[in-house]
């Protein structure tokens, strides 16, 4: 049997005494004040979207009634006693302490833009560069010409929606600590991540409804949180090289 390990949590956290006895998937592994919230799983299984989705729900679901520093999808372990030496243990347990408490009070929320075909077209209009460009791509056109000019459409296109992106972000500047973007696509969106302290969700809450009825016909706001601190936590977020530059076989 192997270990899933979700995220950390002090050993007090009101998820580890009340919901994981009332899970029996789940189980805490608990070392000097400490807890890690984790699944067993069938050896050689293979974690599928369905897994992720599941693993999410635990940690939203424990971030409502506490700090969570969350693990990254797909960390495990061979059993509790690696989990107590090589997680919860000196020196890593204290760094986790201090960074549980320095995150004690703060939540992460998403937003993803979806701008609508006339905001593209504006802003294809509003670049005389992209207008003569386009002038020269017609049907007379080498191929290689059009394919050059389609991708610096679309490359020029990806930065005017990132800077108008960029300056709905700062209108929600006021209720939030940190912004971050996490994703962008070809076809019109781009996602970023907010952090913002718990005390303020309800403002936070109040500022997006106002900003997705001033931009209503420019783009659509589709708004989730709050979720763990993914965004903004370096143990969570390191991609597989740095996690294996760190020490630890699992990446922390």
């Amino acid at each position: 049997m192997t270990l899933l390990l979700h995220g950390v949590v002090q050993d007090d956290h009101p998820f580890v005494a009340t919901r994981v006895a009332d899970e029996p998937h789940l189980a805490a592994i608990e070392r000097d004040g400490l807890a890690v919230i984790v699944r067993d799983l069938p050896d050689d299984t293979q974690l599928t979207d369905e897994d992720g989705i599941s693993f999410l729900d635990v940690l939203v679901r424990a971030m409502r009634d506490g700090p969570v520093l969350p693990l990254r999808f797909g960390t495990v372990a061979p059993d509790a006693d690696s989990v107590c030496s090589e997680v919860l243990a000196s020196p890593a347990g204290d760094d986790l302490r201090a960074r549980l408490e320095a995150v004690g009070d703060l939540v992460e929320l998403r937003i993803t833009f979806t701008l609508s075909e006339d905001t593209l077209q504006t802003l294809f209009n509003e670049d005389a560069e992209l207008r003569v460009a386009a002038s020269r791509g017609g049907a007379m056109a080498e191929m290689s010409e059009r394919v050059e000019l389609g991708r610096m459409v679309a490359e020029r296109l990806a930065v005017r929606r990132s800077q108008l992106v960029a300056d709905w972000a700062g209108r929600l500047g006021n209720v939030v600590e940190e912004a971050t973007t996490l994703k962008t696509s070809d076809e019109g969106w781009e996602q970023v991540a907010f952090l913002t302290r718990r005390g303020r969700l309800a403002e936070l809450d109040s500022a997006v409804a106002t900003l997705a009825e001033e931009i209503d016909e420019q783009a659509l706001i589709d708004y989730v949180g709050p979720l763990p601190i993914y965004s903004f936590d370096p143990a969570s977020s390191a991609t597989p090289a740095q996690a294996a530059s760190q020490g630890s076989r699992w990446g922390f």
